[in-house]
């Protein structure tokens, strides 16, 4: 074998494993990526253990929206991620009564996706006023998240989202495109 057709050889393999390699690489850093639930504060959307799809495209082309489920970073642990819901958009004022009722600008939030009444309104007691670039989130599960009420966790800034969960792929016997509102 000459030296020409040993170095196309190469070359043909390199491109095709290096090919596939970087495709692979664009989409999870673009465009998709997943996301391992760990812990019940989402229930009973997700389960733990439960893997979702993530859009990484979706909020580069739309803001991201009430009622949305979104993957970010867990404040002040650099990659750790977290799965919450849109409560609060930027600009809004939250505010939590002693009865669990969550209050928008001064009026009562009409949502279905609490799991039950919060008992703890935590930092929301007192109304919290969103900067121009942050979400209030909450795990459906009220009474068992680390959400927005908690001040280690606070409102999450515009450049932590990674992306909107809309895809359950684990466990196959609930797969299928998530309900955001």
């Amino acid at each position: 074998m000459n030296k020409e057709k040993v170095l196309k050889e190469i070359v043909e393999w390199a491109l095709t494993i290096i090919i596939p390699v970087l495709a692979a690489l664009l989409i999870h850093t673009y465009l998709f990526t997943f996301a391992r639930v760990d812990g019940g504060s989402m229930l009973d959307t997700f389960h733990s253990n439960n893997i979702t799809g993530v859009s990484r495209l979706e909020f580069r082309i739309h803001d991201p929206q009430r009622g949305q489920i979104i993957t970010c970073h867990y404040p002040g642990e650099g990659k750790t991620l977290f799965i919450k819901r849109i409560i609060g958009l930027p600009g809004e004022t939250v505010q939590i009564d002693d009865e669990g009722n969550i209050y928008i600008n001064g009026e009562i939030l009409k949502e279905g996706y609490g799991k039950e009444v919060i008992l703890n309104p935590g930092s929301a007691a007192e109304p919290i006023t969103l900067g121009d670039d942050e979400y209030f989130v909450m795990g459906d599960n009220r009474n068992n998240s680390a959400d927005s009420r908690d001040p280690r966790v606070g409102n999450v800034h515009r450049s932590t989202i990674v992306g909107k969960a809309w895809l359950r792929i684990w466990p196959l016997s609930r797969f299928g495109i998530l309900k955001h509102r």
